[in-house]
């Protein structure tokens, strides 16, 4: 595969799955680029069994050795079958669309290309499967989904390959805990009306379930609930101090309420303050840019993820990549890139060492890959400007 078509389908699995596409029309010009016909519709997260075991005293050199291993291997496989990224060290998340295929479908490819991806790579998978969603920029609803179902595949044994509809029959509490990811996503975008949405569709769900004879249940499930509104917000910007007299409010009035519908209507109330909060100390998020621009200048040289960097600045990645590129105008991986080449051509003017080990120093375990970074930015490959300069 083309190393740009190869970046470009990385890219939009990652802001898919970490639902960082803000329109439609950003998600299909991310699409062509990739090369892709449709958009990914659905999630299938992968994660390697005996974890622990295979990374127990490796070397980060190693480890990105076995990452590159590893994404060869399932481009190879995958071709133009889906787009895949990185989610951690050992696991994978692999978006598909189900315009051809269905992955609960009886002619499901999923147990084959399992099969030969463990086959080529002499390990063994446990894969978790979301649900469809005809809208990608609701992937990261899919992804969730997927990553509990592997999770609970892990733990219970007995099975490889789970799929989350088929796990939740019964089951009312991972249907709730997708609302829950989705109630948090919405503050975090501070958008109003699928707050309100969601909020809606919870109330709908909750009035089915719970009665005044188990108000000390509900209780505890509208707490959970509040406790999701309040860390969106904070990590969507809002401070400490704004919120902490809210969430007072929102405990003494749960600690008071005698009837069930006296607390759906405090979730709605509460989505509805929480988006009119405005952090209005600026000066907070420049010095998180700051600290984050920090970070990435002296880490250039290691494998970093958007969710590496965010979680140094205690936010999520959505947020972050979205005060980020507001900041400076750049998305943090193109600052990150930015970085690595003006610190890779300092590297090739001041000192002797091979393009491979300025490859490796900043950042770039393959060094052909590095060539082709730098002569985009630079109009000539290292070699060129180190005989020139």
């Amino acid at each position: 595969m083309d190393s740009f078509l190869g970046r470009m389908r990385q890219e939009l699995a990652y802001n898919l799955t970490f639902g960082l596409e803000a329109s439609v029309r950003e998600l299909w010009e991310m699409v062509r680029r990739a090369g892709l016909q449709y958009p990914p519709s659905i999630v299938t997260v992968w994660e390697v069994s005996g974890a622990e075991t295979l990374f127990r005293d490796r070397s980060e050199l190693w480890k990105v050795s076995w990452r590159r291993e590893l994404k060869k291997t399932f481009d190879s496989v995958l071709d133009n079958n889906a787009i895949h990224c990185f989610i951690s060290d050992r696991a994978l998340a692999v978006l598909f669309n189900n315009h051809d295929w269905g992955p609960g479908d009886d002619s499901s490819p999923l147990p084959e290309l399992k099969r030969r991806i463990e086959n080529l790579l002499a390990l063994k998978f446990v894969v978790g499967v979301g649900r469809v969603y005809p809208d990608a920029r609701q992937l990261g609803m899919s992804f969730h989904e997927a990553r509990q179902t592997a999770e609970r595949v892990r733990i219970v044994g007995g099975q490889d390959i789970g799929f989350f509809d088929a796990m939740s029959e019964g089951d009312d509490e991972p249907l709730l805990e997708t609302e829950k990811l989705a109630l948090k996503r919405a503050i975090q975008k501070n958008d109003r009306r699928e707050t309100a949405l969601v909020i809606q569709k919870i109330k709908e769900m909750l009035s089915d379930r719970l009665d005044n004879a188990n108000l000390s249940g509900a209780k505890t499930v509208i707490f959970e609930l509040l406790s999701v509104v309040s860390i969106a917000s904070l990590e969507s910007g809002r401070t400490l101090e704004e919120l902490f007299p809210y969430f007072l409010e929102w405990i003494t009035k749960l600690r008071l309420a005698k009837e069930v519908s006296d607390l759906h209507e405090m979730i709605a109330s509460a989505g509805e303050k929480v988006l009119v909060l405005r952090n209005h100390d600026r000066s907070l998020e420049a010095r998180m840019i700051t600290r984050a621009k920090e970070f990435l200048e002296n880490h250039l040289g290691e494998d970093l993820t958007l969710s590496d960097i965010a979680k140094r600045q205690f936010l999520s990645p959505c947020y972050f990549s979205r005060l980020f590129k507001q900041s400076t105008g750049q998305t943090v991986m193109e600052f990150l890139t930015a970085l690595r080449m003006a610190k890779g051509k300092e590297l090739l003017e001041k000192t002797n060492q091979p393009v491979s080990q300025v490859a490796g120093t900043v950042g770039y375990s393959d060094p052909n890959y590095f060539s082709r970074v730098f002569k985009r930015h630079f109009g000539m490959a290292p070699s060129e400007y180190r005989a020139k300069y």
